[in-house]
């Protein structure tokens, strides 16, 4: 299942304080199947445990806190975050695999949406990018050295969905599972 945060019929900027939430299938259904949770009584962190018992396992919204984040990781959902726009269009574009375009992209944030695994093994970026050249590693001399890869660009696509997401720089996709079907994911 897919949820996503509402305020109004638009997708909720920040989830954090956001107590009414679309769930909609995985994948496209005819009878235009979606229900709607309104859990104000409970906070933020509570209200992810509800959204894992309901079935939910990708959650697209506009922004999170790095607690939020976390929170989610742990249940297993998968985040994509940086998105915004009318729910309905943002549900029909995840569907068609088109959430990257960029009337979806939420004002402030620099490039693509982030799709941030909750799932083992799973990473991502925040919604600005964070500028570096990869993770340091420690040599015996006390020298950092850079990870190589085959370097920024491109996309991590699963081998089972042909779903794609953008690569994130000094995140080796191999690392990153799907947020359709959990499998990991390859470059390409």
């Amino acid at each position: 299942m897919l949820a996503i945060p509402v305020l109004r019929s638009r997708v909720a900027p920040v989830l954090n304080w956001c107590s009414r939430i679309q769930i909609f299938p995985e994948e496209p259904s005819p009878e235009g199947f979606s229900q709607e949770l309104v859990l104000p009584h409970l906070e933020a962190a509570r209200r992810l445990e509800v959204l894992r018992d309901q079935g939910v396992s990708t959650l697209i919204c506009g922004a999170l806190s790095a607690e939020l984040l976390h929170c989610a990781r742990n249940l297993g959902l998968t985040v994509v975050s940086g998105v915004a726009g009318e729910v309905k269009e943002v549900v029909q574009s995840y569907w068609q695999n088109n959430l990257d375009d960029p009337r979806f992209l939420l004002p402030g944030c620099r490039g693509a949406h982030r799709y941030r695994s909750g799932l083992r093994g799973g990473n991502g970026a925040p919604c600005r990018r964070q500028v570096g050249k990869g993770r340091p590693k420690n040599s015996s001399r006390g020298k950092q050295t850079v990870a190589e890869g085959p370097g920024p660009g491109g996309f991590c696509r699963c081998p089972a969905c042909s779903f794609k997401v953008p690569h994130e720089q000094g995140i080796p996709c191999i690392r990153v599972r799907c947020p359709r079907c959990g499998q990991l994911m390859e470059r390409s």
